[in-house]
């Protein structure tokens, strides 16, 4: 295993090279080496520092500014950030995951992929300058125009941070990317809860994204060596854009299926009933970063690196699918058991209809368990294609759903999210198996256990409800989620124990300092490739 200390480099071998022979020795044949476990462990260290710290301190910015402003000014903010994250889909043309997946790159690919996400950025915010008048007038929102065409600076700042941080992920180097987010939302939520406390009503939110997005991109530019060189190379285009635009194809329909709901409830129903949907939306959105997102920013380049060897990548998916069905599936069903409780002790008690669609849109658990990494893992394997697929399917389902839906109201709308996620699922399997080699029946046994601890744990939880139903929001809360967690544990160290040693076995890598973790670090300038 490598020393910390820089090695000379050999004039034959490139910096990649160098760092995946150091890092990623010959694995063994029962899976992955113990080498790539931990430096994945330790990468996850990392995640879940920026993941969980910063969603800790979002949640908490949200619930002081859920006692400051009223559902209208979420509601709007919320229509507008529909078009914004459009936008900033397209931003690097997904050639940032194009860098992550290839095998060997070179300075001319990252400059490349920079300046067209610069340009890119500029084309998007110039646009959206010209057309925030018309969509306003169009959902009948007035009030929505100067908010559009504030947020259009963040699409030139998402472009001047995108791909450090696609190079940050392909290395593992995740404490700069935990340090830069948690600055940023620290900064920002700062700012939109002075503004709130100075009566700026939705503009408090707007001031908050703002912030957080350009504190992002100068901690950014500060933690980490690589710069951008002033040229671009069709070369490196042509050899990145073909993985790229099918990843930002899917990511666009990705972006549909999980905003159309937003956008159909806000021009149907208007701001405040959108306001009340978006806190409960917010709800699922912060529980799936803290569960599913904190692996998947692991996964997707650690797959990447393993796409030589299938039987092995299949060995580290289901690996993966095993430990955190462990988190996801009593985290979701669980939020969905003390939603209301949850809602009244964070937001206050005039959040109830954002309780209902809470307790709805988190049943979504066990599907997502079963199809959290296939993105990844298709994507990885060099099969972006499959994704795109799937993704469409799954944006018209979901579109057409919402459609249906919309007019019976928001909890509606959240009930068709679910059963879309449902209905697809065995297509999802189905093209697991076919296209990555993935065993249904293999598949399914790694999350039995978990899902059998869930279950009893909702019962539990459930007649805690019933025991003390009469009690304060605050104590019944408490009260459910030490009655669930002390279940689920029983329960699952008495069908699966080898389960938990592997929970505690990961966790104690994770932490471990010393020479067999290296700390995965981006060249300096002079160690590219050209």
């Amino acid at each position: 295993m490598a020393s910390r200390g820089r090695r000379p480099r050999a004039p034959e071998t490139s910096w990649l090279e160098r760092i995946v022979s150091e890092a990623w020795e010959p694995f063994g044949s029962e899976g992955v080496e113990p080498g790539l476990r931990r430096q994945v462990a330790r990468g996850l260290t990392w995640t879940v520092v920026d993941t969980w710290g910063r969603q800790v301190i979002n949640l908490a910015v949200f619930a002081i500014l859920a006692r400051l402003l009223v559902p209208a000014d979420f509601g709007v903010v919320a229509l507008a950030g529909v078009f914004v994250a459009l936008a900033q889909t397209l931003v690097d043309q997904g050639l940032g995951d194009a860098l992550i997946q290839r095998r060997e790159i070179t300075r001319s690919h990252a400059d490349t992929a920079f300046w067209v996400a610069v340009a890119t950025g500029v084309a998007l915010t110039v646009a959206v300058l010209v057309l925030a008048g018309p969509i306003a007038d169009l959902l009948n929102t007035p009030e929505l125009q100067p908010i559009l065409t504030a947020l259009s600076a963040s699409f030139v700042l998402a472009a001047l941070s995108s791909i450090q941080i696609a190079l940050l992920r392909r290395e593992l180097a995740f404490r700069a990317l935990a340090i830069r987010a948690l600055l940023a939302s620290l900064g920002g939520g700062a700012v939109g809860v002075v503004l709130a406390l100075l009566g700026y009503g939705a503009w408090a939110l707007v001031g908050q994204l703002l912030a957080s997005a350009a504190i992002s991109v100068v901690a950014l530019w500060g933690l980490t060596p690589w710069r951008p060189r002033f040229s671009a190379s069709r070369q490196s285009f042509g050899e990145l854009f073909p993985f790229g635009i099918r990843v930002v194809g899917a990511d666009t329909l990705t972006f549909l299926s999980r905003n159309a709901d937003s956008f159909l409830i806000g021009a149907v129903l208007g701001p405040t009933s959108l306001g009340f949907y978006a806190i409960g939306h917010r709800l699922l959105e912060v529980t799936q970063v803290l569960l599913v997102n904190v692996a998947r920013k692991v996964t997707f380049p650690a797959f990447s690196r393993l796409q030589a060897d299938p039987p092995r990548m299949r060995s580290a998916y289901l690996s993966v699918t095993r430990i955190s069905s462990a988190v996801i599936l009593p985290g979701y069903l669980g939020m969905a058991a003390v939603a209301p409780e949850l809602v009244e002790v964070v937001f206050g008690g005039g959040w109830g209809p954002s309780a209902a669609v809470a307790s709805v849109l988190f049943l979504i658990g066990p599907a997502l368990s079963v199809q959290a990494f296939s993105g990844s893992f298709l994507n990885a394997a060099g099969h972006p294609e499959v994704v795109l697929r799937l993704r469409l399917i799954n944006t018209v389902a979901n579109v057409i759903g919402f459609a249906l839906a919309v007019p019976f109201g928001i909890v509606a709308v959240a009930a068709a999210f679910v059963i879309r996620g449902y209905l697809l699922l065995p297509l999802n399997l189905f093209w697991m198996r076919r296209y990555g080699g993935v065993a249904i029946g293999a598949f399914l046994a790694q999350i039995r256990g978990p899902a059998v601890a869930t279950a009893l744990m909702v019962v539990a939880i459930l007649a805690a409800k019933l025991a003390i139903g009469s009690a304060t929001p605050l104590v019944l809360f408490v009260v459910e989620v030490t009655v669930g967690f002390v279940a689920f544990v029983a329960v699952l160290w008495i069908v699966d124990q080898p389960l938990l040693g592997e929970l505690a076995s990961l966790a104690a890598q994770a932490l471990r300092r010393g020479p067999s973790a290296p700390t995965a670090q981006l060249p300096e300038p002079d160690e590219w490739e050209h």
